[in-house]
């Protein structure tokens, strides 16, 4: 509740700091992440991770500054992650997934191009996440078994995201739909360990970044229905 009442009070500041004129509008976002990590083990070999298909979901604030260029904000609740296959002498094959929630905040600069009322943008900026949840599910000899992990997952993860979109008028208000590709910065692994199924799994040593091609929809309506 905190990492939430943070971003509303950051967008009521944002909302006083306005300059006058200013077009803003409102609206709901959502759509599919695919997501994945990106690791190394402390002697470099790379981690090989497969991705997850999961769920994003939120609203929007575009700030326009020009008729052209806007501030796009887009704090949603976004699931990351990612799936691992190892084989055990004892397990066999064993799938390991790392199912994580974020109260992810992009502030992103959206650029207009062409004149047409159809416009395609493009989109960049810092992204920073707030973890919510973060589990391991462990998956062998047709047994499933799943952990709080978010002792060994750091509480912000932050990032560049980079996108494109295209919007299209519905009477005063304009849905829109677009894509981003998100990269992590921080390494997400916290020291720390775990046991799993009676095994310790220690983390802390692997350099572990978030990755993900966002596909998202919705609609935005100008504030005070201009």
């Amino acid at each position: 509740m905190n990492k939430i009442n943070l971003v509303l009070v950051a967008l009521l500041a944002l909302f006083i700091a306005l300059p006058a004129g200013a077009q803003v509008k409102l609206g709901v976002i959502g759509g599919v992440n695919f997501a994945n990590l990106s690791g190394e083990e402390v002697d470099g070999t790379k981690i090989d991770f497969s991705s997850r298909t999961v769920l994003g979901v939120g609203g929007v604030l575009d700030v326009g500054l020009n008729e052209n260029v806007a501030l796009r904000f887009e704090p949603m609740y976004l699931q990351k992650g990612a799936e691992l296959t190892e084989t055990d002498p004892d397990l066999g094959t064993a799938t390991f997934a790392f199912k994580a929630a974020y109260l992810e905040v992009p502030v992103l600069l959206k650029i207009a191009l062409g004149t047409s009322t159809t416009r395609p943008y493009l989109m960049a900026g810092p992204t920073i996440g707030f973890n919510l949840s973060s589990k391991l599910e462990l998956s062998a000899l047709g047994i499933s078994a799943e952990i709080d992990a978010k002792e060994i997952t750091k509480s912000t993860d932050f990032g560049l995201a980079f996108g494109a979109g295209v919007s299209f008028p519905a009477g005063t208000s304009s849905i829109f739909v677009e894509g981003r590709y998100t990269l992590g910065l921080t390494d997400i692994a916290e020291a720390g360990a775990l046991e799993f199924m009676g095994d310790e799994i220690v983390s802390g040593d692997a350099d572990v970044k978030t990755r993900g091609f966002q596909i998202m929809g919705g609609i935005a309506f100008p504030l005070g229905g201009k």
